[in-house]
């Protein structure tokens, strides 16, 4: 297909760019000397910028910067190899296949989930042909799934695929498969190797970059605290700042490139699964966990909101931990998570008053007590989102639904599945408002093109429009219709031509 074609190209046009402009800047900070006094013996040209000495060598010990490259990508290698085992080792981390001969295994109440997994990992990859060398399921509420494979070559690979608990728990057999399969697409595409090479000259950069920002202070220090020099100090402090905003630029508009990149290849592994498993069964899928999502962040929030109730700082990892074994593990509805979150908010702090204290409480009288509380505190919550609704930079619930488009009001069965006419009324809603997300959370998150990864509602246009082309451009051609008439009586309709 055209587009993925397109969507290829461009993505190793983007990493390649990437690669050129992180070596050209890796060039540049070798060649650059910054010294605090003028090396006057050296037979090239400096100048003095704000109290400091910069001098460029282009022979500079290139061959010093190759072996500093070299072990920079021996360090990523360990921070990975550290990360990887970190996450691994976790307790919650259960290896499923093949059976662990030493560690965590799981627990007999979870045997049906995990030869359900199990079989439905071995059907996808048999039909990808992909082997999977090792299944894990994390024990998490939030939905999420991931591979790893390193080393992308026959004999010696060893892809591993995780599952959140969560993602089994929420998903249909066939949306299941579709997130399988969109993992095994990122193993086929050698994306675990392709971030870790694009990120050793990173890494490399952020260190050289730090060290020059050492030196720069230690200028400051010795000015300030040596020499007594206040001006040279606040100078070399211009300095700094000058440093710090041509950094900064240079690596946010680098780091775009990489991103798109990543994003790209994202794409590239929803065409697989949907080509595998179907466009509408993934389009689902990616709906049903971006909901999931969308409740737990509902949650999160409603939870740290009561909190400060008390003037008390966020709540720990282990209060929200438990916080999320209390809510439904198959809760789907953002609003129901703010009517709930009183309620477990109150009955784990009273369970940890009992522990503390030694209380002993019936538990009729504890539920009477928490429903006593729940009402007062949702009517305050009310009140103090009302009278959030005058300042412009804080985004009220009621805002937030304002700018999103609910995909459960085009489920005209309740069926908690977009058929394919349910299906198209909501890609034609979502054309027609470009400036609307699928989901509240992604409002309050960085502008997608800061983001390495896309959002929902771009992947769910991006799979519709390549499975789905002539009906796209159908609704493409009725909005633009829509839009002249409306511009020509004096209106005006957005539409979303990408």
């Amino acid at each position: 297909m055209v587009s993925i074609r397109r969507i290829r190209v461009s993505r190793l046009i983007n990493s390649s760019i990437f690669f050129l402009l992180t070596l050209l800047q890796m060039i540049i900070v070798s060649w650059i000397s910054i010294s605090q006094v003028p090396d006057e013996g050296s037979e090239f040209a400096f100048t003095k910028i704000l109290g400091f000495y910069i001098s460029i060598n282009p022979f500079s010990e290139l061959w010093f910067t190759a072996v500093l490259v070299i072990l920079t990508g021996g360090l990523q290698i360990l921070l990975l190899a550290f990360l990887v085992n970190v996450v691994f080792s976790n307790k919650n981390m259960i290896q499923i296949y093949p059976l662990p001969k030493k560690g965590v295994a799981h627990s007999p109440e979870e045997e049906q989930l995990v030869n359900k997994t199990i079989n439905i990992v071995s059907k996808v990859s048999t039909r990808a042909k992909i082997k999977v060398k090792k299944i894990f399921v994390y024990r998490k509420s939030v939905p999420n799934a991931f591979s790893l494979d390193l080393i992308p070559i026959p004999f010696l690979r060893r892809p591993y695929i995780v599952l959140n608990t969560n993602v089994l728990e929420i998903l249909s057999e066939k949306e299941i498969e579709a997130v399988v399969a969109h993992e095994l697409a990122h193993v086929k595409h050698g994306d675990s190797l392709f971030r870790l090479i694009l990120s050793i000259p990173r890494l490399f950069l952020n260190l050289a970059y730090i060290f020059i920002y050492l030196q720069v202070l230690t200028g400051i220090q010795n000015a300030l605290f040596e020499n007594f020099r206040p001006i040279d100090a606040l100078e070399r402090t211009l300095f700094l700042g000058l440093i710090y905003i041509i950094i900064a630029i240079l690596t946010k508009f680098t780091v775009r490139f990489l991103y798109t990149a990543n994003r790209q290849a994202e794409f590239l592994s929803d065409y697989f699964a949907a080509q595998l498993i179907g466009s509408g069964i993934l389009i689902n899928s990616l709906i049903h966990l971006g909901q999931r999502s969308e409740t737990m962040q509902i949650l999160y929030h409603e939870i740290e909101w009561l909190n400060s109730l008390a003037g008390e700082k966020k709540p720990s990892a282990d209060f929200m931990r438990n916080i999320n074994q209390r809510f439904p593990r198959t809760q789907l509805n953002e609003d129901v998570a703010r009517e709930l979150a009183p309620k477990i908010f109150l009955e784990e702090k009273l369970d940890q008053l009992m522990a503390a204290y030694g209380l002993k409480i019936d538990k009729d009288y504890q539920d009477q007590l928490i429903m006593q509380a729940v009402p007062s505190l949702l009517e305050k919550r009310s009140v103090y989102f009302d009278s959030m609704r005058e300042n412009k930079e804080v985004l009220t619930p009621s805002m937030l639904k304002e700018k999103t488009i609910d995909w459960r009001s085009f489920d005209s069965d309740e069926s908690y599945y977009l058929e394919a006419e349910e299906l198209d009324n909501f890609i034609i809603t979502l054309l027609s408002h470009p400036q609307k997300m699928v989901f509240e959370n992604e409002l309050l998150q960085t502008q997608e093109k800061d983001s390495d990864h896309p959002s929902f509602r771009t992947r769910i246009l991006q799979i519709y429009k390549i499975f789905h082309l002539q009906n796209y451009n159908k609704i493409l051609n009725q909005l633009t219709i829509q839009k002249v008439a409306t511009t020509r009586s004096g209106g005006d309709l957005p539409i979303d031509e990408d």
